[in-house]
């Protein structure tokens, strides 16, 4: 049986968090009708299906980096704010770690207003995940803020840990 270095494994969670993260951009990014169910059931299935997995490869490639955590959530797409009680996570780390041990992971739609909208019907989109976690009480993420995070801060940083560990060919 051929032994896997945790250097590949980083490298390889690495890159499937940073295909995840772009398609988590697009998803959280994009105006959906207000009136189509079946648009917005797949959307809700993908997205879900998308952090999850971005989460989980994101942390297992953070893991092997110092500077972590500390790596705001500061760039929204949508502004908004939570109709209910809950706090709003700040933390890429604190986020992606929700998310992996969620109990209740949900989409949060919200409706634009028709100045907005591209949609001549009206428009929904996903501002926030809400996540609940059998340890930590719910909380919004925003799942834009988390792939802007990754792909702006955190992957520079593995990257750089690649070029200095890897020797030149």
């Amino acid at each position: 049986m051929e032994e896997v270095s945790s250097e590949s494994i980083v490298r390889h969670s690495t890159s499937r968090a940073k295909e995840q993260a772009v398609i988590v951009w697009a998803l959280a990014s994009a105006q959906y009708p207000l009136d189509h169910g079946v648009i917005q059931q797949e959307a809700t299935v993908l997205l879900i299906e998308s952090i999850s997995n971005f989460s989980l490869n994101a942390r297992r490639a953070l893991e092997s980096i110092s500077g972590r955590t500390g790596i705001k959530l500061e760039q929204p797409r949508w502004r908004w704010v939570p109709k209910t009680e809950g706090e709003v996570a700040g933390d890429l780390w604190d986020s992606l770690n929700r998310i992996i041990h969620a109990r209740k992971l949900e989409v949060g739609w919200e409706e634009l207003p028709s100045d907005a909208s591209v949609i001549a019907a009206g428009a929904i989109v996903v501002p926030y995940i809400q996540a609940e976690t059998d340890r930590r009480p719910l909380a919004f993420i925003d799942p834009f803020a988390q792939a802007h995070a990754f792909l702006y801060h955190a992957l520079p940083l593995l990257e750089s840990g690649f070029r200095t560990t890897l020797p030149v060919q």
